[in-house]
């Protein structure tokens, strides 16, 4: 316990210190040895900030200096494509881009190859279409979302005590902005209703951009046009509170009149399992990502081969094995994988 405490208030401090970033327009930490960069869509997600303040922590065990800087939102990919050309000016000797538009982002790979400066990308494993990425890092998005549909079916079946091909709901969608992430867990999430428990309709989907407070919005309106909701899945923790709090605004309990789902495992979303206000997430372990991003980047660095395609691990987590989770005993080491393309079909074919 006395660990978990001190894990999170570290994690609170970074949290602090990398907002402040974003804020006063971003941070170069000194070291002795290399400088890297790590780069995400944006800080508006818990995701995000765990994610850095893995990096940071490794970076700090290796003595590196390190960059870390956002746009203000999602939605600006010119501002992260400056970001990661500011970073090679800086001289990084590695950049790690979590793109927000990954055509866009091309434009920076170039950039940074042009300077013979390394680009790894992560919490995507599906490759650019033009310019030399390295290395890949992340999840199966698909997989980890059927997983979590996987869940809700049976889920739903014990509450109503019948098989999982016999059960019958009505899930809402709450995706994020248009793109390769939202397609893949949206996509993966039907796909695992519709192998586990076919007769569970999908009777609604909208965007929420990634974000709680418009999440809140559309969650409200779609309880009031479809009070039989039975589930709602967010393609983010962030979305998934946001159809919480909707909920209890309208006077419904998550746990008896309905299920709340996301992907993540952001802090804020494990207290809340715990207090029952969300069912579930998948949890993709964002600060332990962060940490491998940086040691990935000390192979490269040092010489060492690394895979083009590293998946990290996904597990749904859920009050049963939530304290696993936090502790990191659910944790399994990153394996060599395959891409994850755009497909509209799972990543690794059954």
């Amino acid at each position: 316990m006395r660990h978990t405490m001190l894990y999170r208030l570290r994690a609170t401090l970074l949290t602090v210190l990398l907002v402040g970033c974003v804020l006063l327009g971003g941070c170069r930490k000194a070291g002795n040895g290399h400088t890297v960069a790590v780069i995400p869509p944006a800080l508006v997600s818990p995701f995000h900030v765990a994610l850095l303040a893995g990096a940071v922590e490794q970076a700090d065990a290796y003595d590196w200096g390190i960059i870390t800087r956002a746009p203000e939102r999602e939605t600006d990919f010119e501002a992260q494509v400056a970001i990661v050309e500011q970073a090679v000016q800086q001289g990084a000797d590695a950049i790690s881009v979590n793109p927000v538009n990954a055509d866009a982002m091309i434009v920076g790979v170039r950039v940074a190859n042009q300077a013979g400066v390394p680009v790894l990308m992560h919490n995507l494993i599906t490759p650019v279409a033009e310019g030399e990425v390295v290395e890949y890092i992340g999840y199966d998005q698909w997989g980890g979302a059927a997983k979590l549909a996987r869940y809700v079916c049976g889920a739903l079946a014990e509450n109503a005590g019948v098989e999982m091909a016999d059960v019958q709901g009505n899930v809402f969608i709450l995706t994020g902005i248009p793109g390769f992430h939202a397609n893949r867990r949206t996509g993966g999430f039907r796909y695992g209703l519709a192998n586990n428990c076919p007769n569970v309709e999908v009777v609604g989907e909208q965007t929420a951009e990634w974000e709680r407070e418009k999440a809140l919005q559309v969650a409200t309106i779609a309880l009031q046009q479809h009070p039989e909701i039975d589930v709602f899945y967010g393609n983010s923790d962030e979305m998934a509170i946001g159809a919480a709090l909707a909920a209890e605004q309208l006077g419904l309990e998550v746990g008896e009149d309905l299920l709340v789902v996301g992907i993540d495992g952001n802090d804020v979303t494990l207290d809340l399992i715990r207090q029952g206000t969300i069912t579930a997430t998948l949890g993709v372990y964002p600060q332990l990502m962060g940490m491998v991003i940086v040691q990935q980047m000390n192979k490269l660095l040092n010489g060492e081969d690394i895979p083009y395609i590293l998946v990290t691990p996904s597990d749904v987590i859920d009050v049963n094995n939530l304290d696993a989770y936090i502790a990191g005993d659910t944790w399994t080491t990153p394996v060599e994988g395959v891409p994850e393309f755009d497909n509209g079909a799972p990543t690794v074919p059954e």
